[in-house]
């Protein structure tokens, strides 16, 4: 849904003078490229953050006595042990497990929201380290954040790229371990995901609406808006696809999944009132952007919910041979504004 925030947008457009072209020093603040979306968060319910994979592992695993922050490996354990469960992550399991303290359900969007969960979303399972453990309302990108990355496989969200794969547990509760394998994700990859989490959005047009097995390359820029036969300008939509691929899939599902993707504009006002003037650039490691959450999308159901299945393709083959190891799903969100 469109919140308050996206009227906000539409007023500074309607308001911002035209005789500003005439100045070549703030002429640039008129372009309309700094009044579409650019950025997507993606979040889940507030008490998430200190279950599911943010917890430090308190049992033995693999014949390891269990490290504090998880000896730098994401450890989820399956609290659903049974076939065909095996080496899949259910968030359901441990909201059964823990149902006495912890309240599972996101927040559902109002038009006055800010963010994405109202209510605290910082980690507190993190207590030894040196930075201030982030209060978003959405995952955070801690692995760029040097100040936090000693406490990243528990203040969790996205993989880290590549060349620093880091490996991932899913054990039972008694520590044996069910599946593992080696993170890495496309966001960070390509520097699209700031430390706050926010995941730059691309300005593309004219892809078809099924993105199909060149995704990777499509996204490589981040988040792509779009439109295309399927979007028809004359109805005045837009689409934009979010594509949480290959590691940043696991990653996420691991740590509770997804139950909302935000939708952000550049605070103009805000920027300008702060002395930052266009034209924007992005910087993952010290993005200076100020966004305005304009858009919120919320599921009751977790969206990288997947189980084991025989040896069926797609989200039901866990994590072994699954696609989320590989492609991930594509979310598109499609926004009509007539």
């Amino acid at each position: 849904m469109f919140l308050e925030g996206f009227g906000e947008i539409l007023a500074n457009i309607l308001t911002v003078n035209p005789e500003l072209s005439g100045i070549s020093s703030a002429s640039s603040i008129l372009d309309t490229s700094n009044y579409t979306f650019h950025a997507v968060t993606l979040g889940k319910d507030a008490e998430g953050y200190n279950f599911h994979a943010h917890s430090v592992s308190t049992v033995t695993y693999e014949g390891e006595d269990a490290i504090q922050y998880n000896n730098d490996s994401v450890i989820a354990i399956n609290y659903i042990n049974s076939a065909p469960y095996v080496s899949s992550y259910h968030p359901s399991g441990t909201h059964a497990e823990f149902s006495a303290t912890y309240n599972s359900v996101p927040q559902f969007p109002a038009p006055n929201h800010t963010r994405l969960e109202m209510n605290s979303t910082k980690t507190t399972n993190a207590s030894a380290f040196s930075g201030t453990a982030p209060d978003l309302g959405h995952y955070p990108n801690t692995w760029v954040d040097s100040s936090l990355s000693n406490a990243w496989t528990i203040l969790g969200g996205f993989s880290p790229p590549s060349s620093a794969g880091k490996e991932y547990f899913i054990t039972n509760s008694e520590g044996r371990t069910l599946a593992s394998g080696v993170l890495s994700g496309m966001y960070n990859q390509y520097n699209l995901v700031d430390k706050n989490g926010y995941v730059k959005v691309s300005q593309v047009s004219g892809l078809d609406a099924t993105l199909g097995t060149t995704q990777g390359a499509e996204l490589s820029g981040g988040p792509v808006i779009y439109s295309s036969v399927n979007f028809n300008a004359s109805l005045a939509s837009v689409g934009l696809a979010v594509v949480p691929q290959r590691g940043d899939a696991v990653t996420l599902a691991m740590y509770g999944g997804v139950n909302h993707i935000g939708v952000y504009c550049l605070d103009i006002r805000a920027m300008l009132a702060s002395g930052i003037s266009p034209p924007y650039s992005w910087d993952a490691l010290n993005n200076n952007s100020i966004y305005k959450l304009v858009s919120k999308v919320t599921f009751w159901d977790n969206l990288l919910d997947h189980e084991d299945n025989g040896s069926n393709s797609g989200l039901e083959s866990g994590y072994n041979n699954s696609f989320l190891t590989n492609d991930g799903p594509t979310f598109t969100l499609k926004f009509n504004f007539l």
